[in-house]
């Protein structure tokens, strides 16, 4: 079996070098719709160290507040790709008739996203009536709402306030909230200013990933695209193990961060690569109970209505033979 593991992971390497060597011959210009997430390390760094043009690529990185803006962009034609949570995959295919599928994930969040209160606040029931930022509808939502039910609360027991990660992470700094859900760096910010992570993703495991998205029909029309781009992000990660100080200040500038800061953010997080992806995305793989596992959260917190089909969030030809 592993022996076969291996010969199938080198038809995939195979494909994507020959897809390279193609896209040499052809540029192709690529905009791609991001947050500025910690799990995006691989990205940020194939970027830098040119990655993207040794693939054959121009990769214009366009950033949003939020992983769920990305996709309306997507859909609406802005954006050749979105990164993105599977959480926000689910809402735009439930709440819309987009057509959108994850062919990569790129990340895992394990304690990079969590539940910050201010000095005084010990646990998620020491919310009780105050005041505490989250997005509607993102996973940051999602990830508070895991925490109330924990402690055996609901949203009416705080005063919920309707912001963007980032922003909630900037109003926890400067004291205009009580708590805030968000994500690095801006956890990391939190601690700094004297805050407590009271829940994170590492609560929650295997919830909170990150993907690849396109349009399906792209996924044939524009296959040597993507696997040019996606055997870039595999060297932009591979470079982050082999060359860890460099790719930190890499990071760091993408993030407005310091490499000390980054090198604890990645601690939380778990950045995969082309051959993470041929595992998690095979057949009844870990990827998709990730997937029912979102999708099912949703449903439950009333945020999603329409019947999704876990398997078909995903179009996997692009990582396994």
């Amino acid at each position: 079996m592993k022996k076969q593991c291996h010969r199938n992971f080198a038809v995939i390497t195979a494909a994507l070098l020959s897809a390279c060597s193609f896209a040499h011959a052809a540029p192709k210009k690529l905009t791609v719709g991001h947050d500025l997430w910690i799990g995006y390390s691989g990205v940020f760094v194939a970027k830098k160290k040119g990655f993207f043009e040794k693939a054959g690529l121009e990769v214009d990185l366009k950033p949003f507040s939020n992983p769920g803006d990305t996709l309306p962009a997507l859909v609406g034609g802005s954006l050749d790709i979105g990164l993105a949570t599977l959480q926000n995959l689910s809402l735009i295919n439930a709440q819309s008739d987009s057509d959108l599928v994850a062919v990569y994930l790129i990340d895992s969040s394990n304690g990079a996203d969590a539940v910050v209160a201010k000095d005084g606040i010990s646990s998620i029931a020491g919310l009780k009536g105050k005041k505490v930022a989250a997005t509607t509808g993102e996973v940051n939502h999602m990830l508070l709402l895991a925490a109330l039910e924990k402690a055996g609360m609901k949203e009416s027991d705080i005063e919920f306030v309707n912001m963007s990660a980032d922003d909630a992470g900037a109003a926890f700094v400067a004291g205009r909230v009580d708590a805030a859900v968000t994500w690095e760096p801006w956890v990391t910010k939190a601690k700094t200013a004297g805050g407590s992570s009271l829940f994170t993703s590492a609560d929650i495991p295997d919830t909170i990933l990150d993907a690849v998205i396109v349009p399906k029909k792209s996924v044939e029309s524009r296959a040597a695209d993507w696997k040019a781009f996606l055997s870039a992000i595999d060297e932009g990660v591979k470079f982050l193990v082999s060359n860890p100080d460099e790719a930190h200040k890499i990071i760091a500038e993408a993030l407005g961060s310091t490499p000390e800061e980054v090198k604890g953010m990645l601690e939380g997080d778990k950045v995969y690569d082309l051959a993470d992806n041929a595992r998690l995305l095979a057949k009844d793989g870990p990827g998709f109970a990730s997937m029912k596992r979102v999708i099912d959260f949703a449903t439950t917190q009333k945020l999603i209505s329409k019947p999704l089909d876990p398997a078909a969030q995903f179009d996997t030809k692009l990582v396994t033979p």
